[in-house]
């Protein structure tokens, strides 16, 4: 059984791949990236509420130079035992490679959904609905995300798990900042996660992020991606 889930579990990998990469265009710009993920959530004094925390620095160019950073705070509600509501804020600092550093302030709501297993992978949801609203600009750009993650037992030891997501990004509208109306970016993520004990988990992979810049050569960033979750 766990084998018949586990060709199952790389079938969907494999046809999400196929599905993020087809339609890219031949051409990209590459790096290589490291990007260093701490979350944390919490239960809140009201029943069915919880905090949610996290702090993530990006470098680019092969880890020599810092990129970007996100502090993303949130509160969340339950409405049953399979989904929540959220509700959030992200401040934001990027520092372009030719350009001064600047600051983004993102309002934020999620849909958070998880299924019933099938054949031992857990497939989750999740639909965000961002507000951009960034430095010198007029215009709040609007942003729908999409994510699917599947998790499943590694087989190897009960603490390691398989993991992939696949994440598709649409811009809402065109905005004086860049911002492009349609087709914005993709992240696929394969990797572990590692179980210390319930309250501690350690998730490493590789996301391949493809950037979608309209008028100019795409981006193709590979990422190494660490993330540290804690529950309280």
């Amino acid at each position: 059984m766990r084998k018949i889930a586990f060709i199952h579990f790389i079938c969907l990998v494999a046809l999400s791949l196929f599905t993020s990469f087809s339609a890219r265009a031949e051409d990209t710009e590459e790096d290589g990236r490291y990007w260093f993920n701490v979350n944390a959530t919490g239960p809140m004094p009201l029943e069915n509420w919880r905090w949610y925390a996290e702090l993530q620095p990006r470098w680019r160019q092969e880890g020599k130079h810092f990129d970007q950073v996100l502090l993303r705070p949130a509160v969340s509600y339950a409405l049953s035992k399979q989904a929540s509501i959220w509700m959030g804020y992200a401040y934001v600092v990027t520092h372009p490679a030719s350009k001064p550093a600047f600051e983004e302030h993102r309002f934020w709501q999620q849909f958070l959904y998880n299924f019933a297993p099938i054949h031992g992978v857990n497939i989750q949801s999740r639909t965000r609905i961002e507000q951009r609203l960034i430095e010198d600009s007029d215009d709040t750009g609007y942003k729908l995300r999409q994510m699917f993650r599947f998790t499943m037992p590694s087989g190897l030891s009960p603490q390691l798990q398989w993991v992939f997501y696949d994440e598709y990004f649409v811009n809402s509208n065109t905005t004086d900042y860049g911002a492009t109306r349609g087709f914005d970016q993709n992240r696929a993520f394969l990797g572990v996660n590692w179980a210390f004990n319930p309250q501690t988990r350690l998730e490493v992979g590789y996301l391949n992020q493809y950037v979608n810049r309209h008028n100019n050569i795409d981006a193709e960033n590979h990422v190494l991606s660490t993330t540290l979750m804690l529950t309280f």
